[in-house]
């Protein structure tokens, strides 16, 4: 599989999971890496769309299928980016919590928070 470079992150292959989100350029503590407009979509129908797994809560009803690259951050108990939810704006915000290096894999921690610890949906290895 082929890189896909859009702005200054990419997808490529990562040896976390399957793809990955990359930086394409050298980030700071703190700065955005990239906004993502959000898709609502009905909570029920996540499991018979085959978007469990890549989507985020929302509200009670609706679950969200983040556009951009925001559904193929991989998860990290020691991520280098967190993600915010803006339910005004309808997106979610990655932003990094410590450098990162221009092609280092951008990771998340699924719990919401960055050093939050949860049951997973699949096995972390």
């Amino acid at each position: 599989m082929a890189a896909v470079r859009v702005g200054e992150v990419f997808v490529a292959p990562s040896s976390v999971h399957g793809r990955g989100v990359f930086a394409a350029r050298a980030f700071v503590t703190g700065e955005v890496i990239e906004e993502c407009p959000v898709l609502l979509v009905p909570a029920e129908s996540v499991v018979a769309l085959g978007l469990d797994g890549y989507c985020f809560e929302w509200t009670d009803e609706q679950v969200a299928l983040a556009l951009g690259y925001g559904s193929l951050y991989n998860h990290s108990w020691r991520p280098n980016a967190r993600y915010d939810h803006d339910h005004d704006a309808g997106v979610v915000s990655y932003s990094a919590v410590r450098p990162i290096a221009a092609g280092e894999e951008i990771t998340i921690n699924y719990s919401g928070d960055p050093e939050g610890r949860f049951e997973l949906w699949f096995d972390d290895g």
